[in-house]
């Protein structure tokens, strides 16, 4: 296996994932028994996401125990009885009918594609080891194996992207009609070959307003094909949406386990995130030692919990920061902390809802100087 040059997440090239299955298996469920009864975390599950690198490499067996597992520490004999979303993420390369069989027998009943393009010469520069045509059979078989909430993600302004092509592609995507749609600009990251090829300022690659073209573009393919924006990133159809994701960005406690994984609890205080060591091995060599495998973590002041609550609000599409909840947790509403509310409403980066703050289109693409500046 292979890293593609433009990924920044915790993921390591693995010659024999299948050495480390048992041992990685049993690592997880040691951190995650002593994590949650450290924490007080008694359940019940809302969501159990298998993410991170290809997970997919490991076999439908050891999924299962991770989740019967799982399920039992939480108080249900296995998480699928519970009634709960399990995704795992899958690249089109590392998967086979016979193994999403596996996988749908074992519990999993949503599947996340790694597809990221539907055009050939597109994955070639990505550096993705997988054909548009293969994408598309995984997914014939994802259907074929049984399941019945499919997402799968794309990437725009990718190296030598004619606008033109994208909308090629957006037609391709909601001719498939999975239930989940995620979009990502092309972001150039730090420490990853792309990084010294193309440098911070992305030269080279399609510019902002293009950009811009290709995302505007992509609202609009996919609302008329009855997809749902609700999300900066995310469409999906009517009812399907990301249970987890939502959770993430509307604040709710979440426990990671595995190598790199990060956990956040909305207590003591405002709340606290931690992350575990990064490398697969040395993160097992510290479980099986009985040591802490956290490599860092950070409690949040009431500016940082503010900022997060206005930055992760303002990604949901049609919901916004809440005014209420707002005012419930710092004691104002959005409207009198945020110094910054009124040059934007000027602007047409956001709008307000009664006493709810909500992103516009052109604010969900600048969101990051929009969440600034109101703060």
């Amino acid at each position: 296996m292979s890293k593609c040059p433009y990924c920044a997440f915790n993921s390591v090239a693995a010659l024999d994932a299948g050495a480390y299955e048992e041992r990685y298996v049993k690592s997880l469920l040691s951190e995650l028994a002593s994590k949650s009864a450290k924490e007080g975390i008694r359940g019940p599950l809302r969501t159990f996401y298998i993410g991170g690198g290809t997970p997919t490499l490991f076999s439908p067996e050891a999924i299962g125990t991770i989740l019967s597992s799982a399920g039992a520490m939480f108080g249900t004999r296995h998480t699928a009885q519970a009634g709960i979303e399990v995704t795992i993420e899958a690249n089109p390369d590392t998967i086979t009918r016979e193994r999403l069989e596996g996988y749908r027998r074992e519990g999993v009943n949503r599947l996340s594609i790694g597809f990221q393009s539907l055009n050939d010469a597109r994955l070639a520069a990505l550096g993705r080891t997988h054909t548009a045509s293969r994408a598309a059979e995984a997914y014939k078989w994802a259907r074929a194996a049984g399941f019945e909430n499919v997402g799968i993600d794309l990437i725009f302004g990718t190296p030598g992207q004619d606008p033109a092509r994208w909308e090629e592609e957006l037609s391709g995507a909601a001719l498939l009609k999975p239930e989940h749609v995620s979009l990502y600009g092309m972001t150039i990251e730090e420490g990853t070959p792309f990084y010294r090829k193309y440098g911070p300022g992305k030269a080279g690659l399609p510019g902002e307003e293009a950009e811009s073209w290709m995302f505007s573009a992509a609202v609009r393919a996919l609302k008329s094909a009855g997809y749902r924006h609700y999300e900066v990133s995310n469409f999906a159809l009517p009812g399907r949406e990301s249970v987890h994701n939502t959770l993430y960005w509307k604040g709710a406690p979440y426990l990671g386990v595995g190598a790199g994984a990060h956990s956040y609890l909305p207590w003591p205080g405002w709340g606290r995130r931690w992350w575990n060591e990064s490398d697969p091995v040395a993160y097992m060599g510290r479980v099986e030692a009985g040591v802490d495998p956290s490599a860092g973590g950070e409690e949040l002041g009431r500016k940082e919990a503010m900022l997060e609550s206005v930055m992760l609000g303002l990604r949901m599409v049609d919901e916004g920061v809440n005014g209420e909840a707002f005012r419930e947790k710092f004691g104002m509403y959005p409207g009198s902390a945020l110094q910054g509310l009124d040059g934007l409403l000027r602007e047409g980066l956001v709008r307000k809802r009664g006493e709810d703050v909500l992103a516009t289109e052109p604010g969900l693409l600048l969101l990051n100087e929009v969440a600034a500046r109101l703060l």
